[in-house]
């Protein structure tokens, strides 16, 4: 709304004002009562004209635009944390497994053993899954006593039953009943702990859904049949008793299904290493009807797995027997899609799967329970022995390569979407807060996606805005991506794959009987902007985040030229060498006689300076064009230089101050603009300009070398929408400790970024150390995933790089978060981006 309004007292006619953004009946009665105590129009009680007017022009103003978002719906991500008693993990993982493979998401969610929840390779994986839940499997005295014959025969006689319609009635409440022995309260611990280290489900304390029962509840999840069009077939669960059995499930899924007959061990290493191509399924239901679908399967969920990035076409094969081993292979399925897990050690005719001859799908090896050597020794001793051999040539080079779990790429995991509710355009009016927030003024109208009933099905909406990224952080709960004006209670929101998620329906009070609108969540949003995003992520370890001087500097100077690819694309251009012209210890070299002036204040520069500035490849059109912008930007400011006739005094004054009459800014004695006044001497007065002193102190303290870093980053793939945030220091206990020189933001990571003109982070050892620990730590206090070096030189010095490495071995060995360290080098020249490896 906006409206214009004329003030008519003592003397004061015309002088409009234009308020955008404000309650204008709010800011009509402040200013009406101002008016009437002191008789001059105000906002804040100044009776002062000139002092008033600025203030009215500087009213804080609140943007109007609309965001474009992408909409998509989807099933949600589960982890379920199986039971593991030891000896028999994997019958207690298959039973799990065969349950999670009846809820509608089973092909984009996953199974882990509880005593491989902690492990260090699959907890990093977890974490890049961001799942919606972590659930305990709680199984029924059915499974438990499918997996234990006897159990409830046993049952029936210590209560003496013998009736048999009691015993029924009896075996039938067992059934639903849920067991709760050691091996349960083991997973429940083992989920609430990988619970508190994710962002799932939740608000505040309140868990949206922790276990999963052999009971269908709908309320919170769907049953796979309610949504699958065709007939779904699985692995029996009652022959999945081996690893080698389980290494085959997992690709296809396990089902309550009785088999009688028999599968050789040859018969399951041979699927396992085929996946879903092997025709074991088949023969395992001979009487399937045609177009049955695999339980796994996203077609069965009607769903469709899409990635922001080019699949790698490497496989990836996981050897060892342990509980880790499958936990690695079944998350990285997630992931990296063609996953093999190899718990046996035989090599055999079957891995003629294993190594396939083509060259463009190279294969990954690693292991979580095998050292990287003896992974490579069990890969090599297959490869020795292995079935089919090429003619030519002589020597084969392998075909695979050996790597620690850790150096496996995690980015861009598969997002499983309902295949006709995805990438669908939509938008939304929201306001944008000083802080680079936005904040919804409308909710998303609550929609059912086609092919699911309200009714019966639950879903995740998840909205993405190209423009405005949202890097999955636990952090990043329910209270930082709601609306202020927001019902807390209506769903459960969190930030996730790049932009925010919440449950389809609503969580608060929904009467019986209740309309569609009135069942569905429609829920008011926020996207953060970086700083809150850092300021979210660092308060949860009571760290508190303030712009540096140096972050303040390049904040004023982004917020006039418009926005941070202005300021970058200022680093960058030939604006920047011309800028350094103004700084007090620079020489007119090249500069015509009387077209720079070092005064008192500030070096001053004429249009002849800046034509006469060395750079022939800047044009002088092209160059007056830049000056008049960087003019009506106020970075320089068009103004004379005048002396005084009371004083010595030489100065620059602005236009805004230039009249007939002015007055001198060191005695205030009253002059005349005349000949005599202004320099050069002249007939006529010549313009100089000077630059905005942030923008000086930007220039002075090599500004340019962050900007230059974010700059080359904002071109990489993945990073070109990324939020960027000038330099800020973390303070703990309200001490500073470390300072960062930029962070980014993206639909996958945050990442801190430390920017230099020289190659060395310290002195001496010890301060190097000091610094790249300080550094590090700062990533783990924010969530950030990543610490980007960035430098002018050639290449980091070698001294640093040690450092740098000390630094990591010593928080591994420590059991501490370790980001993953990239260095940018030649900023400025030819950059170049590499991730530092040990």
């Amino acid at each position: 709304m906006t409206r214009i309004f004329s003030w008519h007292k003592r003397g004061i006619v015309g002088t409009k004002i234009t308020a955008l953004k404000v309650t204008m009946q709010h800011f009509e009665q402040r200013a009406l009562a101002a008016f009437n105590r002191t008789g001059v129009p105000t906002t804040s009680g100044w009776t002062d004209l000139s002092r008033w007017r600025w203030e009215t022009v500087r009213m804080p103003q609140q943007s109007f635009t609309f965001l474009p978002l992408s909409y998509a719906a989807r099933p949600p991500r589960i982890v379920v944390v199986a039971p593991d008693d030891g000896a028999r993990w994997v019958e207690w993982t298959a039973a799990a497994l065969g349950r999670l493979s009846t809820v509608w998401g089973c092909s984009g969610s996953v199974v882990v053993p509880s005593s491989a929840v902690g492990h260090s390779a699959v907890a990093r994986c977890l974490a890049g899954l961001n799942p919606d839940h972590v659930l305990a499997y709680n199984p029924s005295w059915a499974t438990f006593d499918a997996l234990n014959p006897g159990t409830a025969d046993r049952l029936l006689a210590e209560n003496k039953i013998t009736d048999s319609a009691a015993a029924e009635h009896f075996m039938q409440m067992l059934r639903k009943e849920p067991w709760s022995g050691s091996p349960v309260h083991e997973a429940e611990a083992a989920a609430d702990q990988l619970r508190s280290a994710l962002a799932t489900n939740k608000r505040e304390n309140l868990i949206q859904c922790s276990h999963l029962f052999d009971d269908d509840n709908a309320r919170e999840l769907t049953p796979l049949a309610t949504v699958a069009g065709t007939s779904l077939l699985g692995v029996p669960r009652n022959i999945v008793t081996t690893a080698e059995a389980l290494a085959y499930a997992m690709h296809v899924g396990i089902e309550e299904f009785a088999f009688d007959g028999q599968i050789t061990v040859k018969d399951w290493r041979e699927a396992a290493l085929c996946g879903t191509e092997s025709p074991l399924l088949s023969q395992l239901h001979p009487g399937a009807p045609d177009g049955c679908t695999m339980l796994r399967s996203h077609e069965a969920g009607l769903c469709v797995p899409i990635s922001r990035a080019l699949r790698s076409r490497e496989r990836v094969a996981v050897l060892g027997d342990q509980p880790e081993d499958f936990a690695l292979a079944e998350v990285l399925r997630q992931f990296r899609g063609s996953v093999t897990w190899i718990p046996w050690n035989d090599p055999g005719l079957s891995d003629m799967w294993l190594f396939t001859g083509r060259v463009s799908e190279r294969l990954l090896v690693t292991s979580a329970s095998l050292s990287v050597e003896e992974t490579q020794q069990r890969i090599d001793a297959r490869w020795e022995k292995r079935p089919v051999r090429q003619i030519e040539p002589a020597v084969e080079e392998p075909p695979f390569e050996v790597v620690a779990p850790s150096e496996i790429d995690l980015g861009h995991p598969f997002i499983v979407v309902l295949k006709d509710a995805w990438e669908q355009p939509r938008s939304l009016p929201v306001t944008v807060e000083p802080d680079g927030s936005l904040q919804a003024a409308l909710s998303l109208a609550a929609e059912i996606p086609r092919g699911l009933d309200p009714d019966r099905h639950r879903w995740q909406v998840t909205l993405t805005a190209a423009n405005h990224p949202l890097p999955p952080l636990a952090a990043l709960g329910s209270s930082a991506v709601i609306a202020t004006d927001q019902n807390p209670w209506e769903t459960f929101v969190r930030a996730a794959d790049g932009g925010i998620t919440y449950w389809s329906h609503r969580f608060d009070f929904v009467p019986s009987g209740a309309s569609l609108a009135g069942s569905l969540a429609s829920p008011k949003l926020a996207w953060p902007g970086i700083k809150r995003i850092l300021q979210v992520a660092a308060s949860a370890d009571g760290i508190e985040i303030l712009p540096s001087p140096a972050g303040k500097r390049a904040a004023i100077t982004e917020g006039l030229l418009g926005s941070r690819a202005a300021l970058e694309a200022l680093a960058v251009g030939p604006g920047w060498p011309l800028l350094r012209r103004f700084l007090p210890d620079a020489a007119p070299n090249g500069c015509p006689e009387g077209s720079w002036w070092k005064l008192k204040s500030a070096v001053v520069l004429s249009w002849e300076a800046v034509a006469a500035h060395d750079d022939p490849g800047w044009e002088l059109a092209v160059r007056r064009e830049q000056i008049d912008q960087w003019t009506s930007q106020s970075v320089l400011r068009r103004g004379l230089i005048l002396g005084c006739g009371h004083c010595p005094i030489l100065e620059f004054y602005p236009l805004a101050e230039i009249s007939q009459n002015y007055r001198c800014r060191r005695c205030g004695g009253d002059n005349q603009l005349t000949n005599e006044r202004w320099k050069p001497a002249a007939h006529e007065p010549r313009w100089f300009y000077d630059l905005h002193p942030a923008v000086l102190e930007l220039v002075m303290n090599d500004g340019d070398v962050p900007l230059l870093a974010t700059q080359h980053l904002r071109n990489q793939f993945g990073m070109r929408q990324a939020l960027v945030c000038e330099e800020f220091e973390l303070l703990r206990d309200g001490n500073p400790f470390v300072e960062m020189d930029f962070a980014l933001a993206t639909t996958e990571d945050l990442w801190l970024g430390e920017a230099k003109s020289n190659d060395s982070l310290g002195d001496s050892p010890k301060a190097r150390r000091r610094e790249a620990g300080k550094l590090m730590e700062g990533c783990a206090l924010v969530g950030a995933a990543g610490l980007i070096l960035a430098t002018t030189k050639a290449e980091w010095s070698d001294t640093t790089v040690e450092a740098l490495k000390f630094e990591i071995a010593g928080r591994r060995k420590a059991g501490k978060a370790v980001p993953k360290v990239s260095l940018l080098t030649g900023l400025g020249t030819s950059p170049h981006l590499a991730r530092l490896t040990i």
